[in-house]
């Protein structure tokens, strides 16, 4: 979980009617570390999904070799066993979307055809994905860190 302390007097929106500096800056203050544990949570699920990258190579090698070295051209190669596979991982968002899809998914894919492109020809193609799948994303990712949000009461005048 992600404790965040209660901060309403860091907005003009939600304030107490009578605000002190003191109160107004210890609200900021506590707002900024909130950000940043958010952030760490964020991080460190990108971390996560950047270690288990393409995990589907390795436990299927023998699989993904013998489909490698007998590919079929012209799009073929997305219809072999291993294939299907291969897409249980999240971030091929543009051959599955899964029902949860988030930000982490959109960012691994971002940086796997960056990594991909720049290493094996160069160049990077352009990056696509349709404005439903991010809107589903952002949505989605909202709903994750609001499930692991606990709010806790640590204000000394209240």
């Amino acid at each position: 979980m992600i404790e965040i302390k209660k901060s309403n007097n860091a907005d003009t929106r939600t304030a107490d009617a009578e605000v002190t500096k003191d109160m107004l800056l210890e609200d900021t203050q506590s707002h900024i570390q909130d950000v940043q544990n958010g952030c760490s949570f964020i991080a460190n699920l990108i971390l996560k999904a950047g270690e288990n990258h393409d995990h589907t190579k390795i436990e299927y090698l023998d699989e993904s070799y013998n489909d490698f070295i007998t590919r079929k051209e012209d799009g073929e190669f997305k219809k072999i066993d291993w294939w299907q596979k291969h897409l249980t991982e999240r971030h091929h968002l543009n051959d599955r979307v899964p029902n949860d899809v988030n930000l982490i998914d959109v960012i691994e894919m971002v940086v796997d055809c960056c990594m991909a492109g720049m290493a094996r020809s160069g160049y990077v193609y352009d990056i696509d994905i349709p404005s439903n799948v991010l809107d589903k994303a952002v949505k989605n990712t909202q709903k994750l860190i609001t499930s692991q949000i606990k709010v806790i009461n640590d204000k000394k005048y209240w």
